[in-house]
């Protein structure tokens, strides 16, 4: 696939996460895709498989936000070359223990059409205190 079909598949996942199409966003992911959340936090580590990221990671992190409020993410900018495509993304909801306004950056692998890899960076220290209560 071109640079610019890899960018469309990364926009349209963090697109249907916006609509709350979880389904549609699992849908771009290869089934043997790892993601990988660096830092040491509760969520931190690699999910490998579909079903790991969504049960596992995904999971997880909707156990600790509010889901009465609503879950935005901002795509900010978008570097593609190869199979590689560099998200820097916004994203904003309440967790258990206080805001959750993150910025990020991922390093997506794209081929085929689908996520096969996912290194994503954050403020680590803002996931232990909004969605965890660690002081």
């Amino acid at each position: 696939m071109s640079i610019e079909a890899n960018k469309e598949v990364v926009k349209a996942f963090f697109a249907a996460f916006n609509r709350g199409d979880v389904d549609a966003a699992l849908d771009l992911l290869a089934n043997d895709m790892t993601w990988t959340l660096t830092g040491t936090t509760p969520l931190s580590g690699t999910y490998r498989g579909k079903d790991s990221v969504r049960d596992d990671f995904f999971g997880k992190v909707m156990q600790q936000v509010d889901h009465d409020a609503p879950l935005e993410i901002n795509v900010i900018e978008l570097i593609a070359e190869g199979d590689k495509v560099v998200a820097r993304t916004e994203g904003r909801v309440t967790g258990k223990y206080g805001p959750y306004n993150n910025t990020y950056c991922h390093v997506f692998t794209v081929t085929d059409g689908l996520i096969r890899a996912n290194m994503e960076f954050l403020d680590t220290v803002l996931v232990e205190q909004a969605l965890f209560g660690k002081s």
